[in-house]
């Protein structure tokens, strides 16, 4: 079948012992939020700029790994370019150059902060500085739809690469074919797609396996 949760996790860490956020979970938690909707709401040059510095140095407070800043900045760089290039084919050069840039920016700053918080501050230190505003049960959903998105990265990647290994043709070169669509559509969409419903049937059994929701406050434990 195809890698467990745990296998992944073992895998990762044996690259070096992780390292510790230095902003504290409700902290990061505010920032995120503030920064994600500065991004939206923001259109000038200077904003922008300002945005993005700010951007930096909290993923360099939420300490996230440098692969990890590295496969982010290359599908930012896909997004920027497919963004910007319906903005080109729509609107041509003179018009459609800087609205297109101006987008992909601001779509890219939205996200880089939800990339750190998610990568960068553990999963305990969010449901707890969630749950002092929220109720636990809906805590924990925003936390585990937080902490769901890399975990399914991850597995699909690790897909990917055991079908490459078979031999399936779906690199980038390969699809340049439209007859390898369909070994791009059963060797990685399908998969994934059931990857992903058996990871949240996984969380939701751990969940219940821990008898989640039978008592009001629920423990956390603070390591």
């Amino acid at each position: 079948m195809f890698p467990t949760i745990a296998s992944l996790a073992d895998r990762s860490s044996r690259g070096g012992k992780a390292t510790s956020p230095l902003l504290p979970a409700g902290t990061a938690l505010i920032l995120c939020f503030s920064l994600s909707l500065a991004a939206i709401v923001s259109d000038s040059l200077p904003v922008l700029l300002l945005l993005s510095l700010a951007d930096a140095i909290f993923l360099l407070l939420c300490r996230i790994h440098r692969k990890s800043a590295w496969r982010a900045g290359k599908l930012f760089l896909w997004q920027t370019t497919c963004v910007t290039g319906l903005y080109l084919l729509r609107f041509g050069v003179a018009e459609g150059l800087w609205p297109g840039l101006r987008v992909s920016w601001k779509l890219t700053l939205a996200f880089i902060p939800g990339m750190g918080l998610a990568q960068g501050i553990p999963q305990n230190g969010i449901e707890k500085a969630m749950a002092r505003l929220l109720p636990q049960q809906t805590a924990f959903a925003l936390t585990m739809s937080i902490k769901f998105l890399p975990l399914l990265v991850r597995e699909i990647r690790a897909i990917y690469e055991a079908q490459v290994l078979r031999g399936a043709h779906i690199l980038p070169r390969d699809l340049w074919r439209w007859r390898n669509w369909s070994d791009f559509f059963h060797c990685l969409i399908a998969p994934s797609v059931v990857q992903a419903m058996l990871l949240a049937e996984n969380i939701a059994q751990a969940a219940r396996s821990r008898e989640f929701g039978r008592h009001p406050r629920r423990t956390i434990w603070p390591g």
